[in-house]
């Protein structure tokens, strides 16, 4: 046998078989799999004064933490976690007092719509529902005729609702019917919102990445699309915008698609300094069979990190003292950190299947360099279950951003620590 054959078949039986104890290579990255390939230092990048001023102060934890409990081996773990979506049967306006003095027309697809109105300065008072008034159809009413039930400010916040001030919320009763509802205001003043939500509206509309996180540097489609009670329906127009984690917004261009949906291609520039999710805010339009307006607004989101690290591809597994397993993770650091690693264990069950064994996490700051993780499993996590082991859900983060730098489904097989 040709040397060049003989490392190939050497290096295919390394692959395919479970992996002895001791330094353990991280299996090739799978379809789905996010494993940064090259590495950014963290930009400080320039916050406008709003963005500065929301910007909440963080302490950041020193401390090293590990933590492990085992799982029952008949759980049902997601191989792939499911992007974000929720069904939308709500819209906002956001109108001045001269729109609502003139009469603000808001389309109703279903009876029984809640009708919020919140005044942008809570100075201006409460509302008098005795001079709201609506006009659906040939019936001109005020809001304590027009409705099954009226709140103020105080009982939203009684139920949880944490809406402005001077707030009022109203029930129209069903036997009013839908259609094309004119709202008037003649005392309004300043600016404010109204919300319009339709319980019992058959028409929903979804907003939903193909992914709920990623790197610097890559992209996300977000699909939009109406439904009928689950039935695909098209839209007539998607407009929306992009929300950073700073409060900062970019427009965004959806494209019409060939089914009815709309989609757009969404890629951040830049990470700003400020934790958290990004928005993916979308304005539709669409048309029920009889040609009525529907109106929707909905929301994904999504996380995005700038890969600052990386897991180095290499494992050492050995017996812990207490007699788990101890497996640490090189990791390849850009910019000094608190980093995390978390994964899944599984082992060979009593029926000789592959089942989960326990979870483990393990954070600590790290400078910049090369530095080391360990997961510990102890005993409780290996009852019931031996080798061979397989580690899934491979998790890299970099805690203080937020940020999830390096996922992968099934990350390692070995035979013994």
């Amino acid at each position: 046998m040709k040397p060049s054959i003989l490392a190939s078949a050497l290096l295919a039986i390394c692959l395919a078989a479970p992996a002895t104890a001791g330094t353990q290579a991280l299996l090739p990255p799978q379809q789905g799999d996010m494993v940064p390939t090259v590495l950014q230092a963290r930009v400080a990048m320039p916050q406008s004064v709003q963005a500065m001023a929301a910007t909440p102060q963080m302490h950041v934890e020193h401390a090293p933490l590990s933590v492990n409990w085992p799982l029952p081996h008949d759980v049902a773990l997601q191989p792939q976690p499911q992007p974000f979506a929720r069904s939308s049967r709500e819209y906002w306006r956001d109108v001045s007092a001269s729109e609502l003095q003139q009469g603000l027309p808001l389309p109703l697809s279903a009876p029984g719509a809640i009708i919020r109105l919140s005044p942008g300065d809570a100075a201006v008072g409460k509302l008098d529902p005795a001079g709201v008034h609506l006009q659906l159809g040939r019936q001109s009413l005020n809001a304590n005729t027009a409705s099954r039930q009226v709140v103020d400010a105080i009982a939203l916040h009684a139920a949880g609702m944490d809406v402005p001030a001077a707030s009022m919320a109203m029930q129209l009763r069903p036997e009013l019917g839908s259609g094309v509802a004119t709202l008037r205001v003649p005392a309004a003043s300043g600016r404010y919102v109204v919300h319009v939500y339709e319980p019992q509206s058959p028409f929903t509309v979804t907003a939903k990445a193909d992914r709920d996180d990623l790197l610097l540097g890559r992209g996300v489609q977000v699909r939009v699309a109406l439904h009928d009670q689950g039935r695909d329906m098209p839209l007539g127009s998607v407009g929306g915008l992009l929300r950073a984690p700073d409060g900062s917004s970019t427009p965004l261009n959806f494209r019409r698609q060939a089914d009815g949906s709309f989609t757009v291609d969404v890629r951040p520039r830049s990470i700003p300094t400020t934790p958290g999710l990004w928005e993916v805010h979308s304005f539709t339009t669409g048309r029920d069979a009889a040609g009525n307006e529907i109106r929707r607004d909905t929301t994904t989101v999504f996380a995005a990190a700038a890969p600052v690290a990386r897991l180095s591809g290499l494992a050492d597994t050995a017996r812990a003292v207490d007699r788990g397993i101890d497996i640490t993770l090189g990791l390849t650091a850009q910019t000094a950190s608190r980093y995390a690693v978390s994964a899944v264990l599984y082992g060979r069950g009593a029926d000789g299947s592959m089942v989960p064994a326990g979870f483990a996490q393990s954070a600590a700051w790290l400078p910049a360099g090369d530095g080391r993780l360990t997961l510990h499993y102890d005993p409780a996590s290996l009852q019931g279950v031996g080798a061979p082991y397989e580690l899934h859900d491979l998790r890299l983060q970099d805690q203080p951003a937020v940020g999830l730098l390096e996922r992968r489904a099934l990350a390692m097989r070995f035979i013994a620590p």
